[in-house]
């Protein structure tokens, strides 16, 4: 068994493949990777943290998110962050260090060095509540926090914007969910980072509820996705064409319809009758009139057609199983190149 390291941000001791729901507000995140282990077993690597591959010869290095310092044995990058959040992820001088960088950036891709890979997203189709199976009509789940930077292609005040107009106009038909919200909102900068950990540190001294529609962290996405008729949708920031995170597709996997505002070129990647853009309207007042507008015939087409989409061909490059099938076999046609080359 040959022997490959991956670095994914503090992770030590294989802890990027726990077999839990540990990952943010509840899903599922380390599944592609421990999917993306087994599938490098089978083809005679064991990929391990690097902390784990101390003293032995490794085969390959693959860091989640580019990094400043490269192994001297042949590097990959997998760029999960937007260069909004990580500029170092959209620097295609830096990039070129690699063999081989994937990516969703549309900006980035050549085909060569620069290949285009999705966020990977347990995609299975199973049984989901209709229209009147559920008890929730409106929720957000999503982290209380901001760019690292100030940017206008910040989403984060839209979220603010959308929770306070239903606190405000229609409580009961809205519920928060996620982490964080137990103090005020998060502001960018670092003048943002240094007040909240003011209202952190006070928060355990005197504990409140800043946002009244907040009902805490979940363990699993789907215990209120499948409940829930709508979900305010909103990525991090209006990123990079391509950028479509697992949010849209968690909220499918649930027959939830989903409320989206993100990467300008959604509607290339899924299709329109799946979910309702949130650029539409000009206020939340007109969103809210809309959602409340639609009745069980026109929800079960919503669901007809994600149902179709999660079902057809153009779903798979958002699988878990595209996304750890193609990392492997890129990876590996690279090697070989390689190894022809040095043997020529």
């Amino acid at each position: 068994m040959k022997h490959a390291s991956i670095v994914a941000a503090r992770h030590r001791q294989n802890e990027i493949f726990r077999p839990d729901d540990a990952g943010p507000n509840g899903r599922e995140f380390f599944l592609p990777y421990r999917m993306l282990r087994d599938y490098f077993r089978e083809a005679g690597i064991e990929l391990s943290t690097a902390d784990m591959n101390r003293g032995r010869e490794v085969l390959f290095e693959l860091h989640v998110n580019a990094r400043r310092s490269l192994p001297e044995c042949p590097a990959y990058a997998y760029l999960y962050e937007d260069p909004i959040v990580r500029p170092l992820n959209g620097d295609p001088a830096w990039l070129s260090r690699y063999r081989k960088a994937f990516t969703s950036n549309e900006t980035l891709i050549d085909h060569r060095q620069i290949l285009r890979l999705d966020y990977p997203n347990d995609l299975s189709l199973r049984a989901v509540p209709d229209f009147t199976g559920r008890d929730q009509f409106c929720v957000m789940i999503a982290s209380n926090k901001a760019l690292r930077h100030p940017d206008p292609r910040n989403l984060h005040d839209k979220r603010i914007e959308i929770i306070r107009f239903f606190e405000k106009n229609a409580p009961v038909l809205f519920a928060l969910y996620g982490k964080g919200w137990n103090i005020p909102a998060v502001r960018p900068g670092l003048a943002g980072r240094l007040i909240k950990r003011v209202h952190q540190w006070r928060s355990r001294i005197y504990p409140g509820q800043p946002f009244p529609s907040y009902r805490g962290v979940v363990r699993s996405k789907a215990e209120v996705l499948d409940r829930a008729r709508f979900s305010i949708c909103y990525e991090n920031s209006r990123g990079s064409p391509g950028y479509l995170t697992e949010k849209i597709f968690d909220c499918f996997t649930s027959g939830c319809v989903p409320v989206y505002i993100g990467t300008a070129n959604v509607a290339e990647l899924v299709p329109e009758g799946c979910y309702i853009d949130g650029d539409r309207f000009s206020n939340p007042a007109e969103l809210l009139c809309f959602l409340q507008s639609v009745d069980a015939a026109r929800y079960a087409r919503y669901q007809v057609e994600i149902r179709r989409f999660l079902a057809s061909p153009e779903s798979v490059r958002f699988t878990n199983e595209h996304f750890c099938r193609f990392l492997v076999d890129v990876i590996l046609a690279d090697l070989m190149t390689e190894h022809r080359l040095s043997n020529a």
